[in-house]
């Protein structure tokens, strides 16, 4: 922390360097509080597994490998150097932990995941889809015997996994996929098919060049009968790289970003692999040749083996909170050092964070950040429990994946423009990965659907537990504009309850006029989609709400709980100021609303002296942030 103050301060002289009044105080500079340690902030918001944090910590610093960047090279030399940086991290993360955790200790996982420390973020995509997607297909769909035969291969990199679920015609609607795995009874075989051209699995990340298994999601025929969408491992190259007989592979080509990652599409025809290839925890075909299932009927079944697949949204939603962490320590570390303009004494210029506009671009996106990060550590602690509350878990990370993505999304656009052209060059690293992380928003689900699904549960849960008759506050609530009212957490909790509960009712209200209207039940929920959206944001932005309230008055130290709250404040309040329901419903008053604003703006400036501190509880050193994080004009000097 001191170490950053000085870095700072150092700019800030070389800013004054040439002033002959460089001896003075600019009345207007905004000064860095060191009223709280970072350090134990930074252990409170990461407390699982301390030991392999900071035995990862030591060894990111010290991996030459791992820390080149890929900024520059052809589409080869990118996926050369990330295939190699592949191989590494996969060797150092078997020392740690194996596939085996994902479901007896996921901490580990996110103490990893939390950890990294590179340049190219196509390493840990490939390492997502090799251990994530297709070693978890193994752990969380595959019997006991299954796991015997191919963990410690995936573990070793004796076989190179991806995963094919999306097909050209179809990704979120999965379902309705067209791949067929017909069983051959007589030669205990399945026989894996694309019958059109829409049924190529697509966008299938390590499957253009590297991969020598992947996971096929297919739809099951046996005796002639659909037994629904199954998990298949199979064989898609020989160990000499030739393609296994019925594969046929092309490669994608270059995307917008990520091109370490070698996307490709993959056409079957007539690939036999045998009958135990078929990970058959919820359902398989003896050797009688009858398919026999634990779970009935086959959407409950399909349920259980997408749901098994759920980490991957936490990991996306842990991810977003780590870039948004990079970009955000960048940012505003840049913002206190940088000057432009004058400001009431014409000797100096201001720094950048002393603009209003300025700090309402960055703080309130810190406050994001914070919010989804204690609502993540939540769902950490559900998904370690050795009773799993399934369906929490599954509409929980659904939320947090959607909300965290378009998070990150706004969040890096933010801080590359707050940066300048700084912002856009790769040394400091916004820019290439606001690019990077585009695809957080489409893979592992489109967050338009993620929301219907938490919608429908919640639609579901009200006619269990129907929720209150929506009541407007009291004229006298709605009188009240004093800061300490506007900002305190029963009226920010009142408020976001309010909207969640009125929003269940209005939604089956639409719904149900639709369908008595004469729709049918789907073409009801599809015309009314933009509500059910809203309904899911709703859920989301109140339950993050509950989790960080918590989190945060939990803190032991009164000075971080203070800055911390003030954050909390700042992100309820922003959500009320831009969502025209509290207006529309009458929960806040025109004066309210008014007050919301200016106590937004108030907010931004408390939180600002306070906000290198808080970029540092994150976890993210200088050495491995861009040069403007730093003593960016010495890194300038030719």
């Amino acid at each position: 922390m001191e170490s950053t103050i000085r870095r700072i301060q150092i700019n800030t002289q070389h800013l004054l360097s040439n002033n002959e009044c460089s001896s003075d105080i600019d009345p207007q500079y905004l000064e860095i509080k060191q009223s709280f340690d970072a350090n134990s902030l930074n252990k409170y918001l990461f407390p699982y597994e301390p030991e392999l944090k900071e035995s990862l910590s030591t060894f990111w610093k010290n991996e030459k490998i791992l820390l080149q960047s890929s900024f520059g090279l052809s589409l080869e030399e990118d996926r050369e150097l990330t295939f190699s940086q592949f191989k590494r991290l996969m060797g150092l993360a078997t020392q740690h932990f194996g596939l085996i955790d994902l479901e007896r200790n996921p901490k580990k996982l996110a103490v990893f995941t939390q950890g990294y420390r590179f340049q190219n973020p196509s390493v840990t995509t490939l390492m997502g889809v090799h251990f994530s997607l297709f070693g978890a297909s193994i752990v969380f769909l595959g019997t006991e015997e299954q796991r015997k035969r191919y963990i410690e291969k995936v573990e070793k990199l004796e076989i190179v996994g991806c995963f094919s679920l999306t097909e050209l015609g179809h990704g979120s609607n999965v379902q309705s996929i067209e791949t067929i795995a017909e069983y051959d009874h007589d030669k205990e075989e399945f026989i894996i098919n694309s019958p059109t051209i829409t049924s190529q699995k697509y966008f299938i990340g390590g499957s253009a060049k590297n991969a020598t298994h992947t996971i096929i999601m297919a739809q099951l025929k046996v005796s002639g009968k659909m037994e629904g969408v199954h998990a298949f491992v199979a064989q898609i190259r020989n160990y000499d790289g030739t393609l296994v007989k019925g594969v046929d592979i092309r490669d994608c080509g270059v995307k917008m970003a990520l091109n370490g990652v070698d996307n490709g599409r993959i056409m079957f025809k007539d690939l036999r692999i045998p009958r135990d290839q078929l990970l058959n925890r919820f359902g398989g075909v003896n050797k009688a040749g009858i398919y026999t299932s634990p779970i009935n009927p086959a959407n409950k079944r399909f349920a259980n083996t997408i749901g098994a697949l759920v980490l991957g949204r936490y990991i996306v939603s842990i991810g977003s909170v780590a870039f948004n962490s990079v970009g955000l320590t960048t940012a505003i570390r840049y913002s206190f050092s940088r000057k432009q303009f004058q400001g009431s004494d014409p000797k100096f210029e201001k720094q950048l964070i002393s603009y209003s506009s300025h700090r309402k671009r960055l703080i309130p996106h810190l406050a994001n950040t914070y919010a989804t990060h204690f609502s993540n550590n939540y769902l950490l602690d559900l998904l370690c429990e050795k009773v799993k509350k399934e369906k929490e878990i599954h509409i929980l990370a659904s939320a947090l994946k959607a909300y965290s993505s378009w998070s990150t999304r706004d969040c890096l656009q933010e801080c590359r423009e707050s940066c300048g052209g700084q912002g856009f060059l790769s040394e400091n690293l916004i820019g290439n990965f606001k690019s990077e992380t585009e695809i957080y928003t489409t893979f592992e689900g489109d967050n338009i659907l993620l929301y219907q699904q938490v919608a429908k549960f919640m639609l579901s849960e009200s006619r269990k537990n129907p929720p209150p008759d929506y009541q407007q506050p009291s004229n006298d609530q709605k009188q009240k504009t004093d800061r300490e009212y506007i900002r305190s957490f029963d009226f920010l909790l009142a408020a976001l309850n309010s909207r969640l509960n009125q929003t269940i009712q209005y939604v089956t209200e639409k719904l149900s006029d639709s369908v008595s209207e004469g729709s049918a039940i789907m073409d009801a929920w599809n015309d009314n989609g933009t509500y059910i959206v809203r309904l899911g944001v709703a859920y989301t932005e109140k339950t993050i709400l509950d989790k960080f309230i918590v989190g945060v008055m939990n803190y032991p130290d009164e000075n971080t709980r203070n800055a911390l709250k003030l954050l909390v404040s700042l992100y309820a309040l922003n959500i009320i100021d831009h969502d025209n329901w509290f207006l529309k419903y009458q929960f806040i008053s025109p004066e309210q609303s008014e007050s919301i604003s200016i106590q937004i703006l108030e907010l931004c400036k408390e939180i600002v002296p306070y906000s290198i501190s808080l970029t540092d509880a994150l976890g993210f050193d200088h050495e491995r942030l861009g040069p403007i994080a730093g003593d960016w004009i010495s890194r300038n000097k030719f």
